[in-house]
């Protein structure tokens, strides 16, 4: 092969590459994200971290809520804000609610705080609620909900298991989902 012929494929290589480089880095679609996690805390220290599991029905209330907004529909929507618990074990997508959730020993399902922010250029929102225990209680796993009655089916936006924990008299058990919706 001649020389030119061999400085003409290199500078066809070359040229290629960098649109190749040009196409892969600046235009390409990248999939909407969500990230969701649990942090658990007893008597004000951090045991716990936890991804989780949204449930098929959490999915339907995000695309119905950001689906239906603006659209003059007149349903009543509630915020995803009410933390229940359970020692229940594995959550899985399909759950509807906590299997076995508590209402006793200062572990009723409760309101949390909700708090916005903005993480790295993203939008985000913490609900945190404290729990304080009033008798001996076994626990291992949190669900955010969007209605506030305890046991209620049907309203289960998210769940996560941490390690199984015993709360005693006067323990606190801190709650905080945080929620980061990255959609670019």
């Amino acid at each position: 092969m001649n020389k030119k012929l061999l400085a003409l494929f290199a500078i066809v290589a070359l040229v290629s590459g960098m649109i190749g480089f040009y196409v892969k880095d600046y235009n390409y679609h990248k999939d909407p994200t969500v990230s969701y996690n649990v942090y658990v805390f007893k008597d004000g220290l951090q045991v716990a971290e936890s991804g989780n599991t949204i449930t098929d029905i959490g999915e339907t209330w995000i695309r119905d809520w950001v689906g239906l907004a603006g659209s003059g529909n007149t349903t009543s929507r509630n915020a995803a804000m009410w933390i229940s618990l359970s020692n229940d074990a594995s959550p899985l997508a399909s759950w509807t609610k906590l299997t076995n959730e508590v209402a006793a020993n200062g572990f009723t399902r409760a309101e949390g705080t909700v708090s916005a922010w903005t993480n790295s250029g993203d939008s985000a929102f913490n609900i945190t609620k404290t729990f304080t225990a009033t008798g001996e209680q076994q626990l291992q796993c949190a669900g955010l909900n969007w209605v506030s009655t305890s046991d209620s089916d049907n309203n289960l936006f998210a769940c996560a298991a941490f390690t199984q924990t015993t709360f005693n008299t006067g323990d606190t058990l801190t709650i905080t989902w945080s929620i980061t919706i990255n959609a670019n």
